[in-house]
């Protein structure tokens, strides 16, 4: 681990959760590029046999990342008028001493999912938050109704009905992936605009 890492490290101890969500990911941008750029300089043409230079998903450790995270309490529920998007709410933990990244997240039944925050202005950067999700080493992240969750918009994928089960799949650095069921929970009323 270089100095740039170890101080941003640091600097995200001491920060707390929320630098550790925002700083990290800058961790592993540090570490992906100097890794490639001391893959790059390996590579010899005179010798007969260049290496490739790595990419993100040859980070060490990041193979395990579906092993090392669980997803638990999770469960989802109608938000907003029409019942077009689905609230999803859970705690993801990293017990191992490696941090991961979450790099995207899908679902059949979704058209589009993203982050969103229940009672702040939402940007782009709250919106991809789960496109780039550090997940520190040995700590949990809850995304609880009322602060940062997922969103899934239905569209038209059809119903989900209260008391099914939506099948999310969460993919991480380094091209592993997990499969976790929510199940949906009755529908928070919507005390908006009419």
């Amino acid at each position: 681990m270089g100095l740039g890492e170890v101080l941003c490290v640091r600097s995200v101890r001491a920060a707390g959760w929320l630098g550790g969500v925002l700083a990290l990911p800058l961790a592993f941008g540090m570490m992906a590029t100097a890794m490639a750029d001391s893959a790059s300089h390996i590579a010899d043409p005179t010798a007969g046999n260049p290496q490739a230079p790595m990419a993100a998903t040859d980070l060490p450790g990041q193979e395990h990342a579906a092993e090392d995270v669980t997803i638990r309490d999770g469960w989802m529920q109608h938000v907003g008028p029409g019942g077009a998007h689905l609230g999803i709410y859970f705690t993801v933990e990293n017990k191992s001493d490696t941090p991961h990244l979450i790099d995207g997240i899908t679902s059949p039944s979704c058209t589009a999912m993203y982050g969103y925050h229940s009672d702040l202005e939402v940007s782009s950067l709250t919106r991809d938050l789960f496109k780039h999700l550090t997940l520190p080493p040995n700590q949990g992240l809850t995304f609880p109704p009322g602060g940062y969750h997922l969103v899934c918009e239905i569209g038209d994928k059809g119903e989900v009905r209260e008391g099914s089960e939506v099948a999310v799949r969460f993919h991480f650095l380094g091209g592993s992936e997990k499969i976790v069921k929510f199940q949906v929970r009755a529908a928070r009323p919507y005390f908006g605009p009419t």
